[in-house]
């Protein structure tokens, strides 16, 4: 009988195991929650005939009081854990509730599927980083160079889970590369491209995260936009601009961050020297003219530069001539003198000749003078002179004198064509002549005789050659014919001759016969009678005039009487 027993119990046993399997009424599910706080991890079971055991990344988990015990043990089918003081190093991660087989045959264990426990942590430090400033802390500056992309990051750490990472600057959201984590530390990654008008604006990396009891934490950068320097230039000059006497005062202003040191240099200066910010110039001086350029530079880098020209106005000086003091000429050839000074304004030329103490001509306006034919006349003494005007103001220079020596030919320069002589007197005639060498022969000729000069014939004839009072290598020859008669009325000729040639110049000699002293006796007479009696006209008709005045005297006294 206690045999049949058993057996009944075992098979019954048997049925209901085949009939009524164990199975999850509910699973764990993932849960979020706060370190230090406790949580329940459900897992019910029906039918159940086997243990409950938990599991954590894949390691079982033993049931420890106080930290790890079942919800309800003494509930059939609950295998709930409560897990207390939660703590993100030990209970973070993959749960799954197991129950053992109800038997070794039924083979009916239970594993659910992992349930993520997530021990929610706020991120422990945020950091801003750029790779030249480094760390940068919350409200601190922020350098950035204007529009050069620039790469800065922002780290947390010690988070769970990852934080969500967003950029602000002002009201604009900027877009970062893809937000990434490593172990426990997750970064965004900012490239951006700032412009001078940020500069002051806060820089924002705003953290997400459900453990921040507002949701968010900002860290703000202030950005300071570091920008290379623009110049300008302020320029205050005196009315004339004159050497050694105007004044000029150049600054070269300069807007950057960081501030930028300005500076000037004259262009084409070889030894690159740099003056000042504020260049003064007081009083300028003719070799400080030229173009200055105002630059500034700073630690991002150095400006366009911009530049002012100085023009120094000077009254001429330095005048040079070519030839430098005297050239000879051939007559009949051509010469230049030319003629070079400098100035601001460029000078106008003169050239003068003297030709006297108190004589001047004015040759040419040009820088050079030109002669084409050159003559005798054209011999002497040259100046050059500069002009220019400052302030309304005439600046000139002379250079010294160029001297033009004259050789050739002899070359007559002054002749008078006929001269006229009264019978029985002495008569001159004259011609002036230039040579160089000296004349070699000099005669006057005419009717078959030649008379040298400093020659005399028949008492009555006599050549001279004197020199000219006033132009060099010049003479004065003179044929003097005394008691002239009706005979001597013919044409006379000067001949000159050196070793170079010759010349000659006719001078016609006309006489007048003298006036009979009968007819000059009778002529004197005629007008002394003339004129006494134009004075006894004048001595009547006065009288006359006198005598009416006391007549109309005498009436205006009897008037006077009645």
């Amino acid at each position: 009988m206690r045999y049949c027993g058993y057996l009944v119990t075992v098979i019954l046993f048997i049925i209901k195991g085949s009939v009524c399997q164990q199975e999850f009424l509910s699973s764990p599910s993932a849960v979020v929650v706060s370190p230090g706080s406790n949580t329940t991890l459900s897992c019910l079971v029906e039918n159940m005939g086997g243990e409950c055991r938990w599991q954590k990344d894949g390691k079982p988990v033993g049931i420890y009081p106080g930290k790890y015990t079942l919800a309800k043990p003494d509930t059939e089918g609950d295998c709930s854990l409560t897990i207390f003081s939660v703590d993100l190093k030990l209970d973070d991660g993959e749960w799954e509730c197991q129950v053992t087989s109800t038997s070794f045959q039924s083979q009916d264990a239970l594993a659910s599927s992992p349930a993520k426990l997530t021990v929610q942590v706020p991120p422990s430090t945020i950091t801003l980083k750029t790779a030249s400033q480094g760390t940068v802390e919350d409200q601190m500056m922020l350098r950035v160079a204007e529009d050069q992309l620039e790469t800065i990051t922002c780290m947390t750490s010690h988070s769970n889970p990852a934080p969500t990472i967003s950029w602000q600057m002002g009201d604009q959201v900027l877009p970062s590369t893809k937000q990434t984590t490593t172990g426990e530390r997750t970064e965004a990654i900012l490239t951006h491209s700032f412009a001078r008008s940020s500069s002051g604006q806060e820089l924002q990396c705003v953290v997400s995260h459900a453990a921040y009891p507002s949701g968010e934490r900002v860290v703000t950068a202030i950005l300071d936009v570091l920008y290379k320097p623009t110049v300008s230039i302020a320029r205050v000059d005196t009315p004339v601009l004159e050497d050694g006497v105007g004044s000029v005062t150049l600054t070269c202003n300069s807007q950057a961050n960081p501030p930028a040191r300005a500076s000037w240099h004259k262009m084409g200066d070889k030894e690159g020297k740099k003056y000042p910010e504020e260049l003064q110039m007081n009083p300028v001086r003719r070799e400080q003219a030229g173009v200055y350029i105002c630059q500034a530079e700073n630690s991002v880098g150095r400006s366009e530069p911009e530049q002012t020209e100085v023009v120094v106005l000077y009254a001429p000086m330095m005048v040079v001539t070519q030839p430098k003091d005297k050239v000879e000429v051939m007559a009949h050839n051509r010469t230049v003198l030319t003629c070079q000074a400098e100035g601001n304004p460029a000078p106008k030329y003169q050239w003068i000749q003297t030709l006297s103490a108190s004589t001047e001509r004015t040759r040419s306006y040009t820088a050079n003078l030109v002669v084409e034919d050159v003559g005798y006349g054209d011999q002497g003494e040259y100046r050059c002179v500069a002009i220019n005007r400052i302030g309304g103001e005439r600046r000139e220079v002379e250079s010294e004198p160029v001297k033009i020596e004259v050789t050739g030919a002899p070359q007559v320069v002054k002749q008078v064509g006929e001269v006229v002589g009264i019978h029985g007197s002495d008569v001159r005639l004259e011609a002036e002549f230039c040579s160089d060498p000296v004349p070699s022969e000099s005669t006057w000729e005419w009717g078959g005789v030649v008379l040298p000069m400093g020659s005399e014939v028949d008492g009555r004839y006599k050549a001279e050659l004197v020199p000219h009072p006033h132009m060099e290598d010049c003479y004065i020859s003179r044929l003097t014919v005394r008691r002239v008669g009706l005979e001597d009325s013919k044409e006379y000729r000067l001949n000159v001759e050196n070793k170079h040639g010759n010349d000659m110049v006719p001078v016609i000699l006309k006489i007048k016969a003298p006036v009979p002293l009968l007819s000059v006796i009778a002529t004197g007479s005629l007008l002394l009678f003339l004129l006494l009696l134009l004075l006894s006209t004048f001595l009547l008709l006065r009288k006359k005039q006198k005598l009416c005045w006391q007549g109309e005297d005498s009436k205006d006294k009897m008037g006077e009487k009645e």
